[in-house]
């Protein structure tokens, strides 16, 4: 048996070292990064609204569009974030200086000057934004806050608006120890329970008009189905923002500069951690949990739909805070439910605040934000 490295005997580990270097990024970004993307297109809105399942005819039909009061269509709003490089394909996604240690999106924050619209050329500036430790039940060891921060603008030098993202860094061998999920079962269903489920997307309902004068504290947001989740979903939701899909010679680039990053598969051959979000066994191995599970930013594209199917076409989703609590595993069904808990007029906006919830069909509430729309 050959020696250990210090290198390896840090891989994987919450060091003092490896948050040291990463505390010594904040305030710095990744100017060596290109962004997934850089434009909004007619072709970039309809992908993304079939990925994430929302075919609002504002994202989808352009003479519909054309007659709104925005004049073109416009894209979902977590499009945003495939224009910035706080994850870029070809690169680690998070500064150097915890390899091996994993990652989890545990919240987001967007909030929105305008609208994306077609034909927005955007840039933006990224940059990590604080580093904190904390205690976590569900690791059992040290656990690490990252907070990463983007602002975008459009081809005018309009302020489009901001995101912050959270990011909480365990040490994968404490997390598969502890396996404080490992009693959840992934769900299975019959095909007459599928198409029972299925006839819920029938019944989607979409507000075209709302006025701030009609709405009322405690109003239902209409419901909204997801899932069941599958690979299939999970992989259309992630090829559009490009984060670890890659391969050949991306891959071998990506190897050379991360190492650490790829694990080896059940074949020898290294591939980033992104499997978990899509191979059950993968995920069992490395992580202890029951299967594989989805992005959080998935769950906050479906609670804004949430938002943008009740406010109408008129309607500006402002900001939202999205918590994710739970993980949303293969095969789970998930609603969305909210409730208008605050209306006021803001600096001359009609404003309405909505508490949003993704609940799953264990009962369980999976994610949840607050949100602001304004309304005519």
């Amino acid at each position: 048996m050959t020696g250990t490295s210090t290198a390896d005997v840090e891989y994987g580990k919450i060091s003092e070292e490896g948050l040291a270097k990463i505390r010594a990024r904040v305030g710095h970004g990744f100017e060596n990064r290109r962004p997934w993307r850089t434009e909004v297109t007619v072709d970039a809105i309809y992908h993304l609204a079939l990925a994430i399942g929302d075919l609002h005819p504002l994202y989808i039909d352009e003479a519909y569009a054309a007659k709104s009061k925005w004049g073109t269509l416009l894209a979902p709003p977590i499009m945003i974030q495939c224009f910035d490089t706080l994850r870029a394909v070809g690169s680690a996604g998070l500064p150097e200086g915890l390899p091996g240690v994993h990652s989890i999106w545990s919240g987001s924050m967007y909030e929105f000057d305008q609208p994306l619209k077609c034909g927005d050329k955007v840039r933006s500036k990224s940059y990590l934004k604080d580093v904190r430790e904390v205690e976590s039940k569900f690791a059992g060891g040290r656990t690490v806050f990252q907070t990463y921060e983007a602002v975008y603008w459009n081809q005018k030098d309009e302020k489009l608006g901001v995101r912050q993202d959270t990011w909480i860094r365990n040490e994968r061998h404490t997390t598969k120890k502890t396996a404080k999920y490992s009693e959840t079962e992934l769900a299975t269903w019959t095909l007459d329970e599928i198409h029972e489920l299925w006839k819920a997307y029938d019944t989607e309902e979409r507000t075209v008009a709302r006025k701030w004068a009609d709405v009322q504290v405690g109003d239902k947001l209409s419901p909204i189905l997801k899932g069941p989740l599958t690979p299939t979903a999970e992989i259309a939701f992630e090829s559009f923002f490009g984060v670890y899909l890659v391969g050949n010679k991306v891959a071998s680039n990506l190897y050379k500069r991360h190492p650490k990053l790829m694990i080896p598969n059940e074949q020898g051959v290294p591939e980033p951690p992104q499997r978990v979000h899509w191979d059950n066994q993968f995920t069992k191995n490395l992580l202890g949990l029951p299967g594989a599970y989805d992005l959080g930013p998935e769950r906050c594209a479906w609670l804004m739909q949430g938002a943008t199917n009740w406010m109408g076409d008129d309607g500006i989703l402002r900001k939202i805070e999205a918590q994710y609590r739970k993980f949303n595993y293969m095969g789970d069904v998930t609603w969305m439910r909210g409730e208008v808990t605050g209306k006021e007029r803001v600096d001359g906006r009609n404003m309405v605040t909505l508490e949003v919830r993704c609940e799953n069909h264990r009962d369980e509430v999976t994610a949840k934000a607050r949100i602001e729309v304004e309304l005519p």
